[in-house]
């Protein structure tokens, strides 16, 4: 049996059997090194513009000296809607006045819808850097009572546009714009101012230098007092492609003028003037008591009192230029009447290619009155007092149909 037990040698290896199943994953190893950045690919297509994002605010306003434009494209803007009633109206636009900064650092536009903001009586007194500004003229109306300065008053750097300003008037003063500082700009604006007991003007600018006044209409009407269009008294004025119309409904009216200019200079351009008075004591289309007062391209009128005339020049420094100047009516109607002492030697009144029209008499000059006329048209003979004198060339005088020259002296 022992025999039996030994061991035998190693047989040949057998064929691989049957792989058998995957075993399950070991956890995971940590995370390599990153490896260099590649080279960059092509740039993509640029996509669609996205949705516009909301405007920002206006920034303040520029530094003082910028130009009138400047300040306006850099000023913030308010709406003053209409309220249920003219007077909340009224009170809504005060209320936005009052809100603006008062010490001018900005600069404010507040525009008014179509209708009417009635301040009550008491007028509205805007603020540095303070515009108005209206949908129209004649569609947005500012209107009051007030027997103060105006139903508005105007401030530095501030201005109107494109409104109509009314005072009813039924005190003892109606001023419908009122203004005594530099830089108050007024354009594309009409001016209503009646019923005044003793002073009725639609714009009155008191001790201002270098303002222009640009498209504006001013209408005064009055059965007393004082009546004026624009009354400028202590101005440099300049009033461009503007009406004025002065109206004296009863005899009780002491005065009615166009446009009264004293103090500095006026000039006065491609203006409409009409100043009548129902039997009141003076008319005059433009009243010239100024240093200097230009009148150019323009066309005034006046009639209806017991002295009327077109143009009453107080001092020698008047100068008429292509322009016509009517007196209508009878009796004391002229279209120039000269009241001033005499000038300077050689100092005279100067009218040139123009059209002066009177009842009678076309130019009356007052004792030491001095005036030349050349190359202009009259309807009436030239009068002068003894110690005035009158110097025409080129002149023609128009009588009974039948144009004829006058004479150096006028005659």
């Amino acid at each position: 049996m022992s025999a039996c037990k030994g061991e035998g040698t190693v047989g040949p290896q057998g064929p691989q059997g049957l792989q058998g199943e995957s075993g399950p994953a070991g956890a995971q190893g940590p995370r390599g090194d990153v490896g260099p950045a590649g080279a960059q690919g092509p740039q993509g297509e640029t996509g669609p513009a996205g949705a516009q994002g909301p405007r920002g605010e206006v920034g303040p306003a520029g530094a003082p000296g910028s130009s009138g434009t400047d300040r306006l494209l850099a000023a913030r803007v308010r709406i003053i809607p209409l309220e249920a009633t003219a007077l909340e109206s009224g009170a809504a636009l005060r209320a936005a006045v009052d809100a603006v900064p008062s010490d001018g650092s900005q600069t404010w536009v507040l525009k008014l819808g179509a209708g009417t903001y009635d301040l009550g009586t008491t007028g509205l007194v805007l603020k540095r850097g303070v515009f108005l500004e209206g949908s129209g003229v004649g569609v947005s109306r500012i209107t009051s009572s007030t027997a103060g300065d105006g139903s508005v008053v105007g401030a530095s750097n501030a201005g109107l546009r494109l409104l109509t300003v009314i005072n009813t008037g039924g005190g003892t003063r109606s001023i419908a714009i009122f203004n005594s500082h530099e830089g108050f700009a007024v354009s594309e604006v009409r001016a209503e101012a009646s019923a005044g007991q003793s002073l009725t003007f639609g714009v009155y600018y008191q001790s201002s230098n270098s303002i222009t006044l640009s498209r504006v209409e001013s209408q005064a009407t009055s059965d007393r007092g004082r009546v004026m269009g624009f009354a400028f008294d202590q101005v440099g004025i300049t009033l461009e492609d503007s009406k004025a119309v002065a109206q004296g409904t009863a005899s009780a009216v002491e005065s009615v003028i166009g446009v009264g200019v004293a103090g500095k200079f006026g000039f006065l351009r491609r203006i409409f003037v009409s100043a009548s008075a129902s039997n009141g004591a003076r008319s005059y289309g433009v009243e010239a008591a100024a240093q200097s007062v230009d009148i150019v391209d323009s066309e005034v009128f006046s009639g209806g009192a017991t002295l009327s005339a077109a143009l009453h020049a107080e001092t020698p420094g008047v100068s008429v230029r292509s322009s016509r100047l009517k007196g209508t009516g009878t009796g004391g109607t002229f279209g120039i009447y000269a009241d001033f002492p005499a000038p300077a030697p050689g100092v005279r009144m100067g009218v040139d290619q123009s059209s002066i029209e009177g009842y009678e008499t076309s130019v009356y000059l007052k004792a030491g009155s001095t005036a030349r006329l050349g190359h202009t048209k009259l309807y009436g003979g030239v009068f002068m007092e003894q110690g005035a004198s009158a110097l025409c060339l080129f002149t023609f005088q128009t009588v009974q149909q039948d144009t004829l020259p006058v004479d150096t002296s006028c005659l």
